[in-house]
């Protein structure tokens, strides 16, 4: 896959970013380096990632951490029961270590349909999606009990708590980190079996995504001090990111997550960041004036991003667009088209419809008013 750079775009495989001439507060968009006090705090986001489970494994990013238990169940011959609404990078270590890959579908709103299927001596990967809790921890043990393994993808959910409460020597929980805080690389697995074993190395490879941190922290905090173009260093960080982003589709080497990644978990409050992004998802389900949400509020039990659907691709588009062209960056979460069969018609479906809200810590309740103007004074 080639980047290529243009005048006022960058183009990554068939996703284009758009140098736009908005000059407010942007929002939405990777992580830039964190504002940080450069002291060890007890109460930091690293305390409470190594107290909530008795086993545990930092890695370089989600994708490392689903390998790293794959390799230790090290039986490609068990059949592996994958969600058909997924992204290519939970896909890559399946297909790298060659398992044997079937998916199984959802029905409205992204509930899963696993009961009344009877799966034996199988590996189930299931994913929190935007924090919902669809399948219960009873329902995960009853899978448990019947010689099966279960990777619970919690990268959407890492704040619900309940999850953790699992304790079975064939139940992995993984999470790619990023989604959460802002650090240029971090994974983790957590796990009961007192057999488990990974062999890590050391990567300079974050190095890149570190760099695109640093530059959009500059960008974002400029003033009239920085004698530079902004349109030109927002260029440079979008590409350093995306060729960070492109290199990990290449064949995934297991490594320890990297020490300024451990410094900023160790700088950064997990209340902090839980309280301003459940207090920014709550201001948009009370302020929106539209009735695309994907779930209840009260389905979700960790925040992540508002999940809103639209009617089809093509409103979907309008209203990206727009947001874009005011400096808010909304993804699509995920585009399904070339990673699941075409048989799950709900889930390509959703593909074409969803679009993500950014919610982050980063934001404060003015921003979210923003948001809320754009999409409320939107003809759709």
């Amino acid at each position: 896959m080639k980047i290529k750079k243009g005048n006022n775009k960058i183009v990554f495989g068939e996703q284009t970013f758009i140098i736009s001439d908005f000059k407010g507060k942007e929002i939405g968009s990777f992580f830039e380096f964190p504002e940080l006090e450069f002291k060890i705090n007890n109460n930091a986001a690293y305390n409470d990632l190594v107290n909530c489970y008795k086993n545990f494994v930092f890695l370089g990013d989600g994708r490392q951490a689903i390998k790293a238990v794959l390799l230790n169940i090290n039986d490609n011959k068990r059949k592996s029961y994958l969600p058909a609404y997924i992204c290519h990078s939970i896909i890559q270590p399946f297909h790298e270590l060659k398992f044997n890959v079937e998916f199984y579908g959802h029905e409205s709103h992204l509930k899963q349909i696993l009961s009344g299927i009877e799966i034996k001596n199988s590996i189930i990967f299931i994913v929190d999606y935007f924090g919902t809790e669809f399948i219960s921890n009873n329902e995960i043990y009853e899978f448990l009990d019947n010689e099966n393994i279960v990777i619970l993808d919690v990268s959407h959910s890492f704040f619900n708590k309940n999850r953790f409460l699992i304790k079975h020597d064939n139940f992995y929980i993984i999470s790619s980190l990023r989604k959460m805080f802002p650090i240029p690389d971090g994974g983790v697995v957590y796990y009961n079996n007192p057999e488990f074993e990974v062999i890590q190395s050391y990567s300079s490879d974050y190095e890149k995504m570190l760099e695109a941190m640093l530059l959009k922290y500059y960008y974002l905090n400029n003033n009239s001090r920085l004698r530079v173009d902004l349109s030109e260093l927002k260029k440079d960080f979008l590409f350093f990111y995306k060729n960070y982003e492109e290199k990990k589709d290449q064949l995934i080497n297991l490594h320890n997550i990297s020490n300024i990644s451990l410094y900023i978990l160790k700088n950064s409050l997990m209340s902090n960041i839980i309280e301003k992004r459940l207090g920014n998802l709550k201001f948009l389900y009370e302020n929106i004036n539209l009735e695309n949400f994907l779930f209840d509020f009260d389905e979700i039990k960790s925040p992540f991003f508002l999940p809103l659907i639209f009617e089809n691709r093509q409103k979907r588009n309008k209203i990206k667009n727009l947001l874009a062209e005011n400096g808010v960056y909304a993804p699509v979460h995920w585009d399904v088209k070339n990673v699941s069969p075409s048989m799950y018609h709900y889930e390509h479906e959703l593909s074409e419809k969803i679009l993500s809200i950014p919610i982050d810590q980063r934001y404060e309740l003015d921003d979210m008013s923003r948001i809320c103007d754009i999409l409320n004074n939107t003809n759709i």
